[in-house]
């Protein structure tokens, strides 16, 4: 009885700790010419996106301004009205919303 006891307190707190599902935000930019389809990850805090045939998954890093997301080599800054795209620190595409 103690044996069946614990096995259903085990299974309670597997059922209350199992994940949540994860909610994807999706947002399009215009980059001049280009477009940019950009998929958020909030439970993971990253963004996903393909771009110059790589697709990128970056990780939130802290910021001043805005959210900022990189891979130590690219990084997407979204600022208010405007996103960047930049590798090594030199831009690549300038951004707004669609």
């Amino acid at each position: 009885m103690k044996r069946l006891i614990a096995l259903f307190s085990l299974l309670g707190l597997a059922a209350c700790s199992s994940p949540q599902p994860t909610e994807y935000q999706y947002r399009q930019y215009q980059c001049g010419e280009e477009e940019l389809a950009i998929t958020y990850d909030s439970q993971a805090d990253m963004v996903q996106f393909p771009y110059a045939g790589v697709y990128h998954k970056l990780i939130r890093v802290e910021s001043q301004r805005g959210s900022k997301y990189t891979d130590g080599l690219t990084t997407f800054w979204d600022q208010d009205e405007q996103s960047i795209l930049s590798q090594k620190e030199q831009t690549l595409l300038t951004c707004k919303p669609k």
